[in-house]
């Protein structure tokens, strides 16, 4: 039987909050706080003793492993090493059969990393010079660089303030004659808004790839995140929910597309052995890639089962206080995934205390918040690195790449880096809920001593 969430009476007695009987219901909290917050609760940032104990941390060691995952690592070792010959008993071929199990769709291509699973969706799509794919500015830099290397142009539009993702209301206006596909990122493991991004799809004539990157096990209206869209891609590098290292996948139920994803994959080798051939290039993973991805996949669902547990205890917890609350969610979202869980900050109700300082603060407790952002594209420098290539130049007129910066500006998206974004990373919600009630234990002691840190 699993444990029951802690109540609030319990979280009241057992946690710091409790303990000092902090946050006033003058502050902005719930009357389940109230009572006299003690001085000698004072914040560690002003030589106090932390909430949580130095040299502690919030995060699971990650990556996961046990002597089973190493005996599957050992065996890739034995193995050709090298995989390329189609064979199902290749670490690879028994991934994508299944992972496409797993996430409810025919087909799956193991890729060496997410960045080519995204290259290797365009290339299906035949996107090339003189396209462009409508993306976000806030997405990891790979997003941008795959649809640039393709010597097309990513189209970064603004993100929606109260849930991080894309802002589906700014895609229309985007939008020319040589726009070829929407590109949607689940940044952090949030869902964008499926619905109105496939409706604007199915209006205009567009392929929808998702970037899943971030979102291993989201669902959107209970189906998995990466099966609405024409294709899903995925990564498993070192940090994402599924982890081998490196590598990458791309899933679907287009028989034609997948094709042509495998075929690509694997230097123009018909995946299917027929004898056809197709474009092509060398993003296979390795063997020892391939059985890591094999071997961490059997604990996901429960390692997603845990995080989601834990994520609804702070939830639950935040929803007693103001001042930090998470993202909000699109309707059509039915189960979130994580990398980084997103949460807004509002500082009118800690005086005015910058972000800034509160994570300065926070991180003096022991808690380390994100900055709720993965990155504000439009404005790195690497854009006008692909912008003045030669090769980009030869493609696009001095007037096109004039105008395309000049039409990527994203404020709403600046504004959630430097004011209002929080995050925390995957690795946190693999914790105890003890862990949770310890981050809100230090939002609300931080909240009480706000004036003193102005």
């Amino acid at each position: 039987m699993k444990k029951k969430l802690s109540t609030r009476r319990t979280f009241v007695k057992k946690t710091t909050i409790g303990a000092a009987g902090v946050a006033l219901t003058t502050s902005g909290m719930s009357s389940v706080f109230a009572g006299v917050f003690q001085d000698s609760e004072k914040l560690a940032l002003l030589g106090g003793i932390p909430v949580r104990p130095k040299g502690s941390t919030l995060e699971a060691n990650w990556p996961i492993y046990d002597e089973s995952d190493i005996q599957m690592y050992l065996d890739a070792y034995k193995s050709n090493w090298s995989e390329h010959s189609l064979d199902p008993e290749e670490f690879g071929q028994q991934f994508q059969k299944k992972y496409a199990e797993l996430m409810g769709v025919n087909y799956c291509v193991i890729t060496n990393a997410g960045t080519n699973s995204l290259e290797a969706a365009q290339r299906a799509l035949d996107i090339g010079p003189g396209d462009e794919v409508i993306t976000q500015t806030n997405t990891y830099v790979a997003t941008a660089q795959s649809t640039f290397n393709l010597f097309a142009l990513p189209v970064l539009v603004d993100s929606d303030p109260e849930t991080f993702m894309i802002n589906p209301d700014l895609i229309e206006e985007h939008i020319t004659p040589n726009t070829k596909a929407i590109l949607p990122v689940h940044i952090g493991g949030a869902a964008a808004d499926m619905d109105k991004i496939m409706a604007i799809a199915k209006k205009h004539n567009l392929a929808v790839i998702e970037d899943v990157c971030q979102a291993h096990m989201g669902e959107w209206r209970n189906k998995k995140l990466g099966t609405i869209g024409d294709l899903g891609c995925f990564s498993f590098q070192q940090f994402k929910s599924l982890a081998a290292g490196e590598g990458g996948a791309v899933i679907g139920d287009d028989e034609n597309l997948m094709t042509r994803i495998g075929g690509y994959v694997n230097n123009g080798r018909d995946p299917q052995q027929m004898g056809r051939t197709f474009p092509g290039t060398n993003f296979r993973p390795s063997a020892f890639q391939a059985a890591n991805a094999l071997s961490q996949v059997r604990r996901l669902e429960d390692q997603s089962t845990l995080r989601d547990e834990n994520a609804s205890h702070l939830e639950k917890l935040l929803s007693e206080i103001k001042g930090v609350r998470p993202t909000k969610k699109y309707a059509g979202q039915t189960r979130r995934a994580y990398y980084s869980y997103q949460l807004i900050y509002e500082k009118e109700h800690f005086k005015g205390l910058p972000k800034a300082k509160f994570r300065e603060a926070m991180n003096a407790e022991g808690i380390d918040f994100g900055k709720g952002i993965d990155s504000n594209l439009h404005t790195d420098p690497f854009v006008e690195t692909y912008l003045n290539l030669r090769s980009i130049k030869k493609v696009y007129s001095k007037e096109r790449l004039e105008k395309y910066r000049n039409e990527i500006h994203c404020p709403v998206n600046e504004h959630i880096g430097k004011e209002t974004g929080l995050s925390l990373g995957q690795r946190v919600f693999l914790g105890t809920k003890k862990d949770m009630e310890d981050i809100v234990t230090a939002i609300v002691k931080i909240q009480k001593n706000a004036s003193k840190l102005l």
